[in-house]
């Protein structure tokens, strides 16, 4: 019998891994509590079981004898399968590293005590007693502590806006808990991974494009990064400080950081792939599977690692709109630029003419594209036009 991986959520985020897993042979098992998600199709074997539901998750991970498991693109279920993983003997971070970098609060405590730079962290209430920073409109980030996919954040700048969000990012965090982030001025950036022995073997550092304000949401990625090559090294070094310090020393891992001057700072890292199809621009740019990488280590096999190379230039472009109404494009320009030589992929997840939401969080999107160019200043130069011709909007 062949092994069996459990892949904990089915949306699009985790179907390359269900297809990776596949292809690799491995029986596939899916669990979420939305049953029309597009992974159950795929899978050998799907159930209904919450992905925070650790005891439910374990009683079918047990059932059917699974070898390994695995939560692509979400934050949320990285707990479950680390203790879903030590409680079978299966490949996997501990719980503890797993509770520790997946609440927001927890993260940020480690990083201080450590002796990590990191941003100011206030509880809402204690907020109300800050010595007016919110008042003399200092940038806040307003966070929900257990989420993911940028669910529930927004940037504040006064009481009156925190009180208006307060309930929709509480709505997002799984433990209730939301807190208020010094907003850090400087460049988002992503770093994708593979961390063997202790040490970054394979990585891939992006310069990440956001939402605007108030909301974070990511909507894309561009590679090569146009930091400087001593602030990308400053990164990598960090992430293997932080993992080390937890005790993570093997398997895939995304992070999210600020670059600002010629400090780092850290303000996600997750043992896992992670979403917002970085692991597409992954295999674009230097040519790895991360996901068959990941799938097949979580089931304790052997899937050898790529020397590190230079990033070909290549972007992906999360699609969302701006407003409330359906949404609408240019069909006609759509074709054209999906047969262009810089156009590597494009996707809708809906069709034309679909009632849609503004892209506020990873929920919010429409559909992606895998972008690419000869060299960086290309690049960008095809994503303006891309965006303009393919004039993506609600009406």
């Amino acid at each position: 019998m062949s092994k069996a991986l459990l892949v904990l959520a089915a949306s699009i985020y985790q179907v390359p891994a269900i297809e990776a897993a596949k292809r690799l042979g491995y029986r596939v098992i899916t669990t979420d509590n939305v049953p029309t998600n597009p992974g159950h199709a795929l899978a050998d074997a799907s159930y209904q079981v919450d992905t925070t539901d650790v005891e439910g998750v374990l009683r079918l991970a047990a059932k059917e004898k699974i070898s390994g498991v695995i939560a692509p693109g979400t934050d949320v279920a990285v707990i479950t399968a680390s203790r879903v993983a030590k409680a079978l003997g299966l490949p996997g971070p501990s719980p503890e590293a797993a509770a520790a970098l997946t609440s927001k609060l927890t993260f940020r405590a480690f990083l201080r005590d450590a002796g990590f730079a990191c941003p100011r962290v206030v509880s809402v209430t204690a907020a109300m007693h800050l010595d007016g920073s919110l008042a003399s409109n200092a940038k806040w980030l307003l966070k929900p502590n257990c989420s993911s996919g940028s669910k529930g954040i927004f940037i504040v700048t006064s009481f009156e806006e925190v009180s208006s969000h307060l309930a929709a990012s509480r709505s997002f965090s799984l433990d209730g808990e939301c807190f208020l982030e010094e907003f850090v001025e400087g460049s988002q950036h992503t770093c994708e991974g593979i961390i063997e022995g202790g040490k970054v073997v394979l990585s891939l550092l992006t310069d990440r494009d956001t939402a605007s304000t108030p909301y974070t949401a990511t909507t894309g990625h561009r590679v090569p990064s146009r930091l400087p090559e001593c602030i990308q090294t400053k990164a990598l070094s960090t992430i293997e400080s932080v993992m080390a310090r937890l005790g993570v020393r093997s398997g895939p891992f995304d992070c999210d950081f600020v670059a600002t001057g010629d400090r780092v700072l850290l303000i996600e890292i997750t043992p896992r792939l992670g979403g917002n199809s970085l692991s597409k621009l992954f295999k674009a740019a230097l040519g790895f599977d991360l996901v068959a990488y990941a799938v097949a280590t979580a089931c304790g096999d052997r899937y050898p690692v790529l020397p590190s190379t230079s990033p070909k230039p290549a972007a992906v472009r999360i699609l969302g709109v701006e407003q409330d109404g359906r949404l609408t494009w240019n069909e006609k320009e759509a074709k054209l630029l999906a047969k262009q030589p810089w156009v590597d992929s494009l996707m809708f997840d809906v069709p034309c003419g679909s009632r849609v939401s503004p892209f506020v969080n990873g929920r919010n999107r429409v559909g992606e594209a895998l972008i690419t160019g000869d060299n960086r200043d290309e690049l960008d130069a095809h994503l303006l036009e891309f965006s303009r011709r393919l004039a993506l909007q609600a009406v």
